[in-house]
């Protein structure tokens, strides 16, 4: 867990379009942000607060969401995952 942005948030969201941000709340006392660019890419970090993670959001530059609000969040994460196409990897049962 972190205070403020960490060097791997910034590196994220240094020089990508259309970055967003997922808060939401993963523990009693945890929180994960979730960055997510325009392509779909994306990284996560857990923080104390919900405060930690918006001011991290903020510090970024990146859209703020509070949970998965917007449908289109989870449809661009979820492009890259390369087991959603057709012949691609299969997940382990």
């Amino acid at each position: 867990m972190t205070d403020g942005a960490s060097a791997e948030l910034r590196r994220f969201a240094e020089g990508r379009d259309r970055v967003d941000a997922v808060i939401q709340r993963i523990g009693l006392d945890t929180w994960d942000l979730v960055l997510i660019d325009g392509e779909g890419n994306w990284t996560r970090e857990v923080f104390t607060s919900k405060e930690e993670c918006r001011s991290a959001a903020l510090e970024v530059g990146a859209t703020v969401h509070e949970g998965w609000d917007d449908e289109d969040l989870a449809k661009r994460m979820s492009r890259r995952d390369h087991w959603n196409q057709p012949g691609g990897q299969r997940r382990a049962l």
